[in-house]
């Protein structure tokens, strides 16, 4: 078994055309050994400026990709020094690179990358591999790009000459014109971008200054010795100054990217932690990876480990069909939901795809597959971090938001168990009473109806006749609210007089009615609502039903119709005793009863009566509540919407 961690070869990548042969003998030598091949691409900025350039660099990875390589693209200044330290953290055992075999050391102003590796190397093997023509790794100026930045410098010089001159004609001081050329140094490091017209603008703007403004003027001669540590003294100072601000403007750089970059991560996590539904997670997150890379992003949800119809994320306006990607890179998805694992372009895994594919862990699991458009283009290694960081966020937000829903659901299961085993409970107790009466009254009649007088027969009958209405009026209530909880109930809306359906409500009521005083006032000529008559008459007959229940013998109760506000009301008043502060807060909770000490009743209520009136209502669009009765008792106040109000 090969151990990777000690055989890795590491071959360095170029824009060269040459690199080609670097990394066909770094495979060779990665086969001969059995060892990994790494291909690192070190670039001091991050595009470079020739095209043919690009397509050199575009060639060699996809080559090194093509060999089965594994491809790490980092963006440093210090190239020499990013090669060996990857070298070093990965554990590399060989650095390959290229050498220029042209190359003139004496004509050089630095030493080349390579030698730099190999001083810097230590314990690392360097094979360097010769070859024709220019391949100093990462390096980006072109022919071009020397004459510009010549051309550049040449005008700033120029002007910083003239300057010189005019301070010179009017005698202020050769001081001041060397702070006139400093400047000028100052001006060409910020502006160019190649370190070695930097330097030979110091060499010239020395030259200028002997040439134009020391004695005698216009040669490159001087008549005193002491002008010889001028010109020293202002070649280093030149020297200095342009390494400095060219150091200067590459930190300020790459400040701003790593504060661009963690300011993107930063915002991306908090906006993900305000998300609360997995939906909400998934679009931040992948807009967010979408908005920075500038790219088109697909998203697989997974369910049951089997991928979902995609989402996608465009930023562009291409003519992609959205509907042949998901059939053609459909298998490439399913392969990371599988693996858990990274594939598609730019990977060594089903290469040929447009797009590159991730896999969003959840607990080691992948919970998603997230897709980038690539097509032939590449991530860079910062990008590739950044979105995985992305994921990452995204997985945990997934996690929390799982939790919560987990959680949600236990404490959902557990009230439900609550529910049912205090209807378990009430229904055991409360049911008990009716059926030990009924079943009581009946074996009297049953084996002694004979010997009973009439009117005690009657009696008889007259209780288990009560007895058996109560407990057929609890089972229809629990059947409507079963139903109504669990939307099985499809209301049957209709236009419905209001005085109508409370005189239908009155012939169901409690036989004890007869024991109160119960009267109707309907105001207003063909008051009409819009409802499921069968179940409102059901409310009705519970509210009446209560306040008869808990009202002493003889009190007086008002059932009012009217119009208020566009709205058409239903008020049950009664002169009992009321109800308290505390019990108007949850009298209309399931399961939640009021008893009142000075009311006898062989019956009690389980709490499922104004419960139901509660969802009834509230299923018809409407509002119900409780408010206190003037001088006494309680007032049940039903709000529907009118007939005039509603689209018919």
């Amino acid at each position: 078994m090969i151990d990777r961690e000690k055989n890795d070869i590491l071959v360095c990548i170029s824009p060269a055309k040459t690199n080609k042969l670097v990394i066909e003998e770094a495979q060779e030598m990665a086969e001969k050994e059995g060892a990994r091949l790494i291909a690192l691409y070190v670039s001091p900025e991050k595009s470079l400026r020739s095209a043919s350039k690009k397509e050199n660099l575009q060639k060699n990875l996809d080559y090194a990709e093509k060999l089965g390589t594994m491809v790490e693209i980092i963006y440093a200044n210090d190239i020499a020094s990013q090669i060996v330290n990857y070298a070093r953290i990965n554990k590399v055992k060989r650095i390959v690179l290229g050498r220029n075999r042209n190359q003139s050391k004496l004509l050089s102003f630095s030493k080349s990358i390579s030698d730099q590796v190999l001083e810097m190397s230590d314990n690392i093997d360097v094979h360097m591999i010769p070859v024709n023509g220019s391949i100093i790794i990462g390096k980006l100026d072109e022919k071009n790009n020397y004459l510009i930045d010549s051309l550049i410098a040449l005008v700033i010089l120029f002007v910083a000459t003239i300057i010189g001159r005019l301070f010179f004609r009017y005698s202020m001081g050769i001081e001041n014109i060397i702070m006139v050329y400093i400047l000028g140094i100052f001006f060409i490091s910020l502006i160019t971008y190649n370190e070695i017209v930097c330097m030979g603008a110091s060499v010239l703007t020395v030259l200028a200054f002997n040439f134009f403004f020391t004695q005698p003027t216009m040669s490159l001669t001087y008549y005193d010795p002491s002008y010889l540590i001028t010109f020293i003294v202002l070649l280093i100072v030149s020297l200095i100054s342009s390494r400095l601000t060219s150091r200067l403007r590459k930190n300020e750089q790459d400040s701003a990217k790593e504060a661009s970059v963690t300011k993107l991560l930063l915002d991306t996590n908090q906006l993900l932690q305000t998300k609360i539904t997995q939906e909400e997670i998934i679009d931040t997150g992948c807009r967010q990876v979408s908005d920075l890379l500038r790219k088109d992003v697909v998203y697989y949800n997974v369910r049951e480990d089997m991928l979902l119809r995609p989402k996608f994320y465009k930023i562009s306006d291409n003519d992609k069909d959205e509907s042949l990607v998901f059939l053609e890179e459909k298998e490439v998805a399913e392969w990371v939901l599988a693996h858990n694992k990274s594939a598609g372009a730019s990977t060594r895994y089903l290469s040929d795809a447009k797009y590159i594919y991730y896999a969003v862990r959840r607990n080691a699991k992948a919970c998603g597959v997230l897709g980038i458009y690539l097509d032939k283009d590449r991530l860079d290694s910062v990008e590739n971090k950044i979105v995985l960081a992305i994921l990452g966020d995204m997985a945990l937000a997934l996690e929390k938001e799982k939790n919560l829903r987990d959680k949600n659901e236990v404490a959902l299961k557990v009230k439900d168990e609550e529910l049912k085993a205090n209807l378990l409970r009430s229904i055991s107790h409360d049911l008990r009473t009716p059926l030990t009466s009924i079943y009581g009254n009946s074996d009297i009649l049953l084996h002694n109806g004979e010997n009973l007088p009439l009117e005690m027969k009657n009696n008889l009958y007259k209780d288990i006749y009560e007895d058996s209405q109560w407990l057929l009026n609890l089972i229809e209530n629990l059947l409507s609210v079963t139903k109504v909880e669990d939307r099985n109930m499809k209301l049957k809306m209709e236009p419905q007089m209001i005085e109508e359906v409370i005189d239908e409500a009155m012939k169901h009521i409690s036989k004890d009615k007869k024991d109160h005083h119960i009267e109707t006032k309907i105001e207003g000529d063909y008051l009409m609502a819009k409802m499921d008559v069968r179940l409102i008459i059901q409310v009705i007959i519970n509210i009446i039903n209560n306040a008869i229940k808990y009202s002493p013998s003889g009190s007086k109760i008002l059932v009012r119709g009217y119009k208020k506000k566009g709205k058409v009301m239903i008020e049950i008043s009664d002169d009992g005793p009321g109800v308290n502060d505390e019990d108007k807060k949850k009298i209309f909770e399931k399961f939640y009863s009021v008893t009142k000490s000075t009311i006898s009743d062989s019956k009690r209520s389980i709490g499922l009566g104004l419960y139901l009136c509660k969802i009834i209502v509230e299923a018809h669009g409407g509002e119900i509540w409780v408010e206190d009765n003037k001088p006494q008792g309680a007032k049940f106040i039903i709000s529907l919407k009118s007939l005039d109000t509603d689209s018919l």
